[in-house]
C-alpha cells in the first residue's frame, strides 16, 4: 500500500516459448561442462567445448586449443571471484559472462551445438527473471541437485 492507501500491483509475464528437450549425450555434455564450471576448473570446460563441438577450428590455429581453454578459464575464474558477494543472482550476471564465452567461440570458430544455444538463451531470459524474483538466490546451491544426476 502507498502513502494513499492505494494498493500497487505488480505484473510479471514469463514467456514460456523456449524449450528444449536434451538427448542423454547433451545432457551428459552440459552436465560435464556446469561441473567443471561450478568446480572454477575453466580450462577443462574449454578443453571440453573443444572436443565436444561438432566443429571447431582452433585446433588449426598455433596454440588455438589453448587460448580457447585459458579464456575460458578467465571467465570462469571471473564467475567464481563475485563469490565474495556470494553466488547470487544479485551478484552474479550470468548473461555478461556467457556473451564472453560466445564471443569466444565466435573468434576461435568453435561451433555451439544448437541444444547449448538454446540453453543459453533460455539462462539469459531466466536470469532477468530469476533476479526480479529472487535476487538472493544461491547459484551453487541451487546446481548441486542437478550436478549430483538427481535432476
Amino acid at each position: 500500500k502507498t502513502k494513499r492507501n492505494e494498493t500497487k500491483y505488480m505484473i510479471t509475464f514469463l514467456d514460456a516459448g523456449i524449450a528444449t528437450s536434451l538427448q542423454p549425450n547433451d545432457r551428459k555434455n552440459l552436465r560435464d561442462l556446469f561441473k567443471a564450471v561450478v568446480l572454477n576448473d575453466g580450462y577443462t570446460a574449454g578443453a571440453l567445448m573443444i572436443e565436444r563441438a561438432r566443429f571447431e577450428r582452433c585446433s588449426s590455429i598455433p596454440g588455438g586449443k589453448e587460448k580457447f581453454a585459458s579464456g575460458v578459464q578467465d571467465i570462469v575464474s571471473e564467475f567464481h571471484d563475485r563469490r565474495k558477494q556470494g553466488l547470487t543472482l544479485g551478484a552474479v550476471r550470468i548473461g555478461a559472462l556467457l556473451a564472453k564465452v560466445l564471443d569466444l567461440c565466435r573468434v576461435y570458430q568453435v561451433e555451439i551445438d544448437p541444444a547449448m544455444s538454446s540453453i543459453v538463451i533460455s539462462m539469459m531470459v531466466l536470469e532477468g527473471l530469476g533476479r526480479s524474483l529472487d535476487p538472493d538466490l544461491n547459484l551453487i546451491k541451487s546446481a548441486i541437485p542437478f550436478l549430483m544426476g538427481k535432476v
